[in-house]
């Protein structure tokens, strides 16, 4: 029977990881940043989110790219994961895993893939014209949804279960309905080539010469994802967990388009964790 990590160990797990990709990237040159609820937890909390434990950054594609290549090419507990490296990979983003580990998800039919890691996402540019920008996204978005689905199973949707909408039953109902109709013709699709598509479709506006950026290869927050260049690709170290890593120097409008007031704290009801998995050790 394989022992449970309990959630101080996966904490810091995730938070070794990172240390271990930061490092790298500083060594070899590369550009990460702390984004999503990783970059908000520094900024308001100075570290994970209380009630949050999960670990995201995010590099200009060139630098993810070259990531990706190079990770791997030592000996390390620490494996980069993605459809750039290995033909079953599920997801259109990176994982680094900590491969002493193994995770079962709930509603997820790729368990045992990949061990407790943190994400990393590609940053790319955009269009030029807003009207193009969120045509862009919103194709984008809607091929990364169907890859999404293709590794889901026929669970009830959890979309609504932490936020304060409007009938929340009936629009779990609609979601869950929407998820079971739709999960058959993704299975039909090739994950594979659906990620790679998508990630391709990024790779046409370099990050590096567009006026406005974002992560388009995954769709949980769309278009809120996009942001001016200037400010947001320049750097700053913010501490995190007692350690100083890369976050983006003007994360305002970020930070903004995720959270709203990002400094003010959600509703108690609305702090609880978002992760569906179990974490364990594996047997030796």
């Amino acid at each position: 029977m394989m022992k449970i990590i309990t959630e101080n160990e996966l904490k810091q797990l995730e938070l070794d990881i990172l240390k271990d990709v930061a490092l790298f990237c500083e060594k070899n040159r590369l550009r990460y940043y702390l984004c999503g609820g990783t970059l908000l937890g520094a900024v308001r909390h100075g570290g994970f989110i209380p009630w949050d434990d999960d670990i995201d950054i995010i590099m200009p594609r060139p630098d993810y790219m070259k990531f990706v290549k190079l990770y791997n090419h030592r000996c390390s507990i620490y494996r980069c994961n993605s459809i750039f490296n290995r033909l079953d990979w599920y997801s259109s983003f990176a994982e680094v895993e900590d491969t002493r580990t193994i995770k079962r998800y709930k509603g997820f039919s790729q368990n045992e893939l990949h061990g407790v890691s943190i994400d990393i996402f590609p940053m790319d540019g955009a269009p030029a014209s807003e009207h193009e920008r969120r045509r862009f996204w919103k194709i984008s978005n809607l091929m990364a949804r169907i890859a999404t689905l293709s590794w889901q199973s026929f669970t009830v949707s959890r979309h609504f279960s932490d936020q304060d909408v409007r009938m929340p039953l009936l629009k779990t109902a609609v979601r869950t309905l929407v998820k079971f109709t739709v999960i058959p013709f993704a299975r039909l699709c090739r994950t594979f080539h659906f990620n790679r598509k998508v990630n391709l479709r990024g790779m046409k506006y370099d990050v590096d010469h567009s006026e406005f950026i974002g992560v388009s290869v995954f769709p949980h927050y769309g278009y809120k994802e996009c942001v001016h260049a200037k400010g947001f690709l320049k750097s700053e170290k913010r501490p995190f967990e007692g350690q100083l890593f890369n976050t983006p120097a003007d994360y305002n409008e970020y930070l903004t388009n995720l959270y709203g007031n990002y400094m003010k704290l959600p509703p108690k009801k609305n702090r609880v964790t978002h992760h569906d998995f179990q974490a364990y050790w594996k047997v030796k």
